[in-house]
Formats: C-alpha cells, structure tokens, sequence
C-alpha cells in the first residue's frame, strides 16, 4: 500500500529524501558546507538540506528560500543526492502556490517591469547625469517580460 505522506507525492522528493542518510558531511566538510549551516537551528546531526528534505509541505517551508543554489551539498554527499533539485522543486511548488516570500514576488515585478532589480527614480537619473554616465534604458524590459511568461515565472497581463 502507498503511503500517502507528502514527501511521497513528488517523484523528485522521493529519491533524494530516501536516499539522504543524515551523515552531516554536507555540513562537516569546512571548505564546502552549506552557507546555511551558519544558521543556529542547524548543526551536523540536523542539518539544513535534512530540514528541507523532512518537511511534510517541503513548498510551505521558508527555510527553502536560504539555498542560493551553490551547489555544494552535492558536491560532497557521498551518496551522491541532489538536495538542489529538490530544493528547487520546492521552492517552483512554493512560488505556483504563493508561498514565495514577498521581497523575492516584488523584485520578479520590478525586474519585469523595468529591465532593472531597482526602480529609475528622478534621483538616479540625476545622479547618472552627474557621473556622466549614460541614461538607463527599458529596452530590456519586454524581454525579459517574455522570458518570465514562457517560464512560468509571470502570468499574462490583462489587456486594458
């Protein structure tokens, strides 16, 4: 009989969980343990990559939103898992749902709206001016406005 636990929902969870032993080395090897480690509910018996992988909602855990995808758990997991992919699983779960946290939601808007992660205030223009450093422009914008669509990353706008 299949158990109905949510971390048997998803295929990619399913691999990687079973196969993460809790043996710490993600977190023990000093040149390339997580950054997250750091963290002080975390230590080598309870490690950050285990905290994402036991979680019964892995999309509704913020502690996803730590991994900058390094890429160094995977590098010196013995058993040769990719906690990333399901990290990164998790965390498309996360944003389909909206669960991605709100500053990661406003930088999307911004970056699609402007072609730049800040806004082009009246101050910024001024300042550029007065560096002589060339006006900024938008041209990038409804690029990356089609690459966010084809993504998944942004919904269609509604035609005024």
């Amino acid at each position: 009989m299949r158990s109905s636990h949510p971390l048997r929902a998803r295929p990619i969870v399913i691999g990687v969980a079973e196969a993460c032993l809790r043996c710490g080395v993600c977190c023990a090897v000093e040149t390339h343990f997580c950054h997250v480690q750091f963290e002080e509910e975390f230590d080598e018996r309870y490690t950050y990559v285990y905290h994402c992988l036991s979680t019964p909602d892995p999309a509704s855990n913020q502690g996803i939103w730590l991994c900058t995808a390094c890429h160094k758990c995977e590098e010196v997991c013995p058993y040769e898992t990719s906690p990333l992919r399901f990290i990164e699983a998790a965390k498309a779960e996360a944003y389909k749902r909206g669960l991605a946290p709100r500053l990661l939601t406003g930088i999307i808007a911004q970056i699609t709206s402007t072609g730049y992660l800040f806004p082009i205030t009246p101050s910024t223009v001024r300042r550029r001016a007065e560096l002589g450093l060339k006006p900024l422009t938008t041209e990038a914008a409804e690029e990356l406005r089609q690459i966010a669509l084809k993504t998944g990353l942004t919904e269609p706008r509604g035609e005024p």
